[in-house]
């Protein structure tokens, strides 16, 4: 029974604790007037989400402003990247009549979507220098695992279809915050399977080295 309570409560407390960074990323996303906030706000987010799923307890209100001033110029630039060419992207989806042309955008936000879905995890993951670099790998991220990336559409898209409509009010809660949740949740499953491959090949590779060093033992080698 006790141990019912306390999962139910942690439960709660999860729904709670989104439904406040939701109200952050509103906030601060507003107090950047939207352009400049929206970027560092979901940087912000995803670390904290990060943080979360990697069971760190965490002061919120004081890790989210940590968070959103650590990359604030960098966050910044990425989002305006990825506005102006959604932004782009969007307006030919729509004034484009060609099937053919229509088909190659479609396959071109295809790609971006991925991009998208990746860039804010690696910026919260990984200490790569350099936007170039970690929006290529955002994409190799996402075509490497496609599995992953695919899973979490379908998943995001029915949760969302369900809640807007059975449950339409429930978005204005955590709305964002759930999405990047299971964002970051997926991107950090990515992550750990792509490192644990990492981490398999090194072995194997000391492995063979191992043999080949035991091979040439007493053998003379020029």
């Amino acid at each position: 029974m006790l141990k019912s309570v306390e999962k139910l409560n942690s439960i709660f407390t999860s729904i709670l604790n989104l439904v406040y960074v939701n109200a952050l990323w509103v906030l601060f996303t507003l107090l950047g007037l939207g352009v400049f906030g929206i970027g560092p706000s979901t940087y912000a987010l995803v670390s904290i989400c990060r943080q979360w799923i990697r069971g760190n307890r965490i002061p919120v209100f004081e890790t989210y402003w940590k968070y959103y001033k650590e990359n604030f110029k960098e966050s910044v630039l990425i989002s305006w990247i990825y506005l102006f060419v959604g932004f782009v992207i969007a307006v030919d989806l729509l004034t484009v009549t060609n099937w053919y042309l229509r088909v190659a955008l479609l396959i071109v936000g295809f790609i971006y979507l991925l991009s998208l879905v990746y860039i804010f995890p690696i910026m919260a993951h990984y200490n790569w220098n350099g936007i170039i670099l970690k929006m290529k790998m955002s994409l190799l991220f996402g075509i490497a695992c496609l599995q992953y990336s695919l899973l979490f559409f379908l998943v995001a898209g029915v949760l969302y279809w369900a809640a807007v409509t059975f449950f339409p009010g429930v978005l204005t809660f955590f709305g964002v915050s759930f999405l990047f949740f299971l964002i970051t949740w997926t991107a950090n499953q990515v992550f750990t399977r792509m490192e644990m491959e990492d981490s398999k090949e090194i072995n194997i590779n000391e492995h063979v080295k191992e043999n080949c060093n035991e091979k040439t033992n007493g053998i003379k080698v020029s």
